[in-house]
C-alpha cells in the first residue's frame, strides 16, 4: 500500500480495581490519552475501543488501567476533505501489483 494515514488498533482495557466504581472518569481518562471509546462496561471493568497504534501502549501508563490487550491492528487511509486525512491526494483504486 502506497498511502497511509495512520495504524490504528482495537483494544480492550481492563480498569484497574480502584476504579471499578469510577468509569465515567476512567473513560474521560482515556478519551484524553487519544482512545475512541466504543464500548464501556461497568460490570466487568472493561472498556474496548479504536487508538492510533503507537499510543496504545500509553494506556498502560494511566492510574485507571490494569491490562491493555490490542486485538487488531489495520492500516487507516481516510479520504480527501477528512480532518484525519495526512496526504490529501485524491486517487483511483490502488491496482498495483503485490
Amino acid at each position: 500500500m502506497r498511502y497511509m494515514d495512520a495504524l490504528m488498533a482495537d483494544v480492550t482495557v481492563v480498569l484497574d480495581k480502584r476504579w471499578e466504581q469510577l468509569l465515567a472518569a476512567a473513560v474521560e481518562e482515556l478519551k484524553k490519552a487519544g482512545l475512541d471509546v466504543r464500548t464501556a462496561n461497568d460490570d466487568q471493568g472493561l472498556v474496548e475501543g479504536v487508538i492510533e497504534s503507537q499510543k496504545a501502549h500509553d494506556l498502560h501508563k494511566l492510574e485507571c488501567v490494569d491490562y491493555v490487550r490490542v486485538t487488531f491492528t489495520w492500516v487507516a487511509d481516510y479520504p480527501v476533505g477528512d480532518p484525519r486525512d495526512k496526504d490529501s491526494t485524491p486517487r483511483e483504486y490502488d491496482t498495483e501489483e503485490l
